[in-house]
């Protein structure tokens, strides 16, 4: 599935980011997502805006700030 700015996602948090507020996260497809203000935040399921679509030779990977609880 493409992603665009805007989309809500759902993702569970793998593991703390390399930035200090950061987590990262797969989708269903195994896109990587690194969630904005996710760090601390291992393995809970939150909601996110996708705000940014990089495009590599390995496929896509998204940009996405965590909804706030």
């Amino acid at each position: 599935m493409a992603y665009v700015r805007g989309d809500q996602i759902e993702v569970v948090i793998a593991r703390d980011g390399l930035a200090d507020d950061a987590g990262i996260g797969y989708l269903p497809d195994e896109t990587m997502v690194v969630i904005v203000g996710g760090a601390g935040r291992v393995g809970e399921r939150v909601q996110a805006t996708v705000v940014g679509v990089e495009h590599t030779p390995l496929g896509a990977s998204l940009v996405a700030n965590a909804e706030q609880t």
